[in-house]
């Protein structure tokens, strides 16, 4: 048994041997192929991430300065991002930048490549920039929180901090898309990130947590503020026209001052009431924009009766807190941004976008929406609430700004944008009692800082221009 059992051993360890001496070479080959995938991958990676670092040291120079931006934006040259200068800041390669103006208005393209050291491996990467102060229909300063009394239509909440949902009201309407750099909090009932920083960071359709295209929050220019509205006679105004007897018409500039008291939302000097009919409402300059600017508290004030609704245009800043507290007149046909149907891809927890039109405002079905919208005149649905028809009151056409709270104890619409650095609060605040808010994405408001929105990034074949 012994003896067998060696001859048998034998042409086995000859057969294992023939296949290592077979395999071997493959193996080698193998291995030496996959370090240099490795190797190669490494440092296209390496020029990668060099074309992606031109494309922040662009991002850099645009925010710079406006006048920067409005050269890039207007095809200027400007010298370092013409493929002209080759940086060489970043260890293991070398980048450069082009600027290029577009491809639309207010936009930037901008073109970075990275080249690895090693062996001019490149890679090339374009984003597209828009500068564009207010990107947002509801802001903060910090974290945002939406609280029922609004409802958003046609553009995103973009949030520097968390997106904090406060009540099922809301919780329970899943448009427009919500951006933030922080955690975007729902509900127990309607939840939304429920890990917080732990991935998955999205659902893909409604909300993007931790997300790194939020862009700065503009930097208001008060001071200018503050100085357009003493020009105008638009600033802290408080009043009411109809404790004015015969000198409180419309379009009187003497209606409004600060008498003792009023019967509608405490005394004069706390409220600015019936703005419909003040000089510089929208009613009596349907086409002038003003900066309304109040250093305190206000409450806009006014019935439902002719003449006693609200209706300004331009820009309300109000340092302090703002109570609404009156219902919009304003009749009017103004843009919708640009794919607005993109907010409302989602209604509810379990509907979605049909065919159907008018299931939102400007709706005209599945993924399309008008590009225009007639504001008090046109019907449309609210999901969750029906088909309507509803319409708009709008009383502020514009961006407004509430350092405090926002209160909400009568419901006007708002077209434009809203930054409520306090609390939301709302009398009632139902589906059908919320003043909405229609987001104006070609507002065009003052900042001392340059606000750059990412439109797109796409990586592209690298340029043929010789490197200098």
């Amino acid at each position: 048994m012994k003896n067998k059992s060696k001859g048998f051993a034998l042409p086995a360890v000859l057969a294992i041997m023939l296949v290592c001496m077979v395999l071997l070479p493959a193996l080698v080959m193998w291995m030496q192929q996959d370090m240099k995938m490795a190797v190669k991958t490494q440092k296209t990676s390496l020029a990668f991430n060099l074309a992606e670092a031109a494309v922040d040291r662009g991002m850099w120079k645009l925010k710079s300065s406006s006048s920067t931006f409005a050269q890039a934006a207007a095809g200027t040259v400007i010298t370092g991002y013409n493929f002209d200068t080759t940086y060489v800041d970043v260890a293991g390669g070398t980048y450069r930048i082009k600027f290029s103006s577009g491809p639309a208005a207010r936009q930037v393209t901008i073109w970075g490549e990275g080249r690895d050291a090693a062996n001019n491996a490149t890679r090339s990467v374009q984003m597209v920039v828009q500068n564009q102060t207010i990107y947002s229909a509801l802001m903060a300063g910090g974290n945002t929180t939406w609280a029922k009394g609004l409802i958003i239509f046609w553009g995103p909440i973009i949030s520097q901090g968390n997106i904090a949902i406060q009540d099922d009201i809301v919780g329970g309407i899943y448009y427009p898309q919500k951006y933030a750099k922080g955690t975007v909090i729902g509900t127990a009932t309607n939840p939304r990130d429920t890990n917080g920083p732990t991935p998955p960071n999205t659902d893909n359709t409604e909300w993007w947590s931790q997300y790194e295209g939020v862009p700065d929050v503009p930097v208001l220019d008060f001071a200018s503020l503050r100085s357009s509205a003493a020009a105008t006679g638009t600033l802290n105004v408080y009043g009411c026209r109809s404790t004015q007897g015969g000198a409180g018409t419309n379009n009187s500039a003497t209606a409004w001052d600060t008498r003792a008291s009023c019967t509608a939302s405490g005394a004069h000097a706390t409220h600015f009431g019936n703005p419909w009919c003040h000089p510089k409402s929208a009613r009596n300059q349907p086409n002038n924009s003003y900066v309304w600017y109040w250093d305190g508290d206000v409450t806009l004030s006014g019935g439902s009766s002719a003449n006693q609704s609200c209706g300004l245009r331009g820009m309300v800043i109000v340092r302090g807190n703002l109570t609404i507290n009156t219902p919009g007149e304003y009749k009017y046909t103004g843009p919708v941004p640009t794919n607005a149907w993109q907010q409302h891809k989602k209604f509810t927890k379990t509907t979605y976008d049909t065919s159907s039109s008018s299931q939102y405002p400007a709706d005209t079905g599945l993924n399309s929406s008008a590009s225009t919208f007639s504001f008090g005149t046109t019907g449309f649905g609210v999901p969750g609430l029906g088909t309507g028809p509803y319409q708009c009151t709008v009383g502020i056409r514009g961006f407004t700004y509430v350092g405090g709270n926002l209160s909400i104890l009568n419901y006007m619409d708002f077209n434009g944008a809203v930054w409520v650095n306090g609390t939301v609060s709302s009398s009632g605040g139902t589906l059908s009692t919320s003043c909405g808010i229609f987001y104006d994405e070609t507002l065009d408001v003052p900042a001392l800082n340059v606000i750059l929105v990412r439109s797109s990034w796409n990586e592209v074949t690298p340029s043929s221009s010789p490197w200098l």
